[in-house]
């Protein structure tokens, strides 16, 4: 008994003993993430409004701008895209890109949202990035309507930001998606050449009296079998013109899956991914990685370097969608 008493007594001053590091529990709980409430305004779109020049290389991360605002100036436009060869999709866009284009801050920004409705019907917005009262900041905006609100980034990451007009099936399957991403305070690490790679599906049918154009068909999106699987909104976009990168040099990718329905399992070959940082936030780290495993409306960053010239490919490793035009190539030279 006496030895049952002292296990005990031993167990008990473990027990009280202060967490690792010096930290208690509460220490290491979720950062205070209080933010300024949020507030929407809708307005009759001026006449003299301006749409603003669609992106043309979705696959770079643009520059922060200076100071504490980011503007996000977005329109909602339809638009005719090419999304596989001879595949011609009536899409809805955001700014008449598919993905939208890519929004960039860091931790404690205000982003400063202008929604413009120009297309044919009511779309909407939805950060994931963002602490906000959905029926506030994303409530549906009509034709010829202006949406404008903004927020304060508290977390860092990559995240999607979407159409969350019902059903969201349909308005994410019809392109209307894009990736938000928030920089950590002190930066992601060391320098390394940067990519935003946007894996999405479409599920295209045949436009009624139409011989060439597509549109999106809600049958098949209720199945998830996809005709079309793309990085950055175009089958194989990346094969016949790889992105370029260089030996020894770190590459870091910024990977959105906006689905609506796939599991991206992002992959490259002939390298392991020295780091994962799973939502792209730097307290989710993983290091020596295979494939990275990314839920419909997840993200994350991830890094490698090669040691060797070649072309190593990215790809989604569920290859049924991979074949339908999830693959593309790094190309890397001395």
């Amino acid at each position: 008994m006496k030895g049952m008493s002292s296990r005990v007594a031993l167990l008990t001053a473990l027990i009280a003993l202060p967490a690792c590091n010096g930290q208690s529990g509460a220490d290491r709980a979720a950062p205070d993430v209080q933010v300024p409430s949020v507030s929407a305004v809708v307005t009759k779109t001026t006449a003299d409004y301006q749409i603003p020049a669609p992106q043309t290389h979705p696959e770079l991360l643009p520059p922060i701008p200076n100071g504490n605002i980011v503007s996000a100036n977005l329109v909602l436009l339809d638009r005719t895209i090419e999304i596989a060869p001879g595949i011609n999709y009536r899409a809805w866009t955001f700014n008449g890109t598919v993905p939208g284009p890519v929004i960039h801050a860091k931790v404690g920004d205000e982003i400063d949202v202008t929604l413009t409705n120009k297309a044919m019907m009511g779309h909407s917005i939805d950060f994931h990035a963002a602490l906000a009262p959905p029926d506030v900041a994303y409530q549906t905006v009509q034709p010829g309507k202006t949406l404008h609100f903004s927020w304060v980034a508290r977390y860092p990451g990559v995240f999607l930001y979407h159409c969350g007009t019902p059903p969201v099936l349909a308005h994410i399957s019809n392109g209307m998606y894009g990736a938000i991403i928030i920089d950590p305070e002190a930066g992601w690490g060391s320098d390394a050449q940067s990519f935003v790679l946007v894996q999405s599906e479409f599920y295209p049918a045949l436009y009624p009296g139409s011989k060439d154009e597509y549109y999106g068909d809600i049958t098949k999106m209720k199945t998830s079998v996809a005709d079309v699987v793309t990085f950055n909104g175009l089958a194989f976009r990346y094969r016949g013109d790889p992105l370029r990168i260089k030996v020894n040099q770190p590459v870091r990718v910024f990977v959105v899956d906006a689905g609506p329905s796939h599991f991206s399992a992002f992959h490259i070959v002939g390298t392991v991914l020295s780091r994962v940082l799973a939502d792209g936030n730097p307290a989710n780290s993983l290091v020596g990685i295979q494939t990275a495993s990314i839920p419909p409306g997840g993200g994350a960053v991830v890094e490698f370097t090669v040691q060797q010239a070649g072309k190593y490919p990215v790809v989604t490793h569920s290859f049924g969608d991979a074949d339908a035009g999830a693959l593309g190539l790094f190309e890397a030279t001395d």
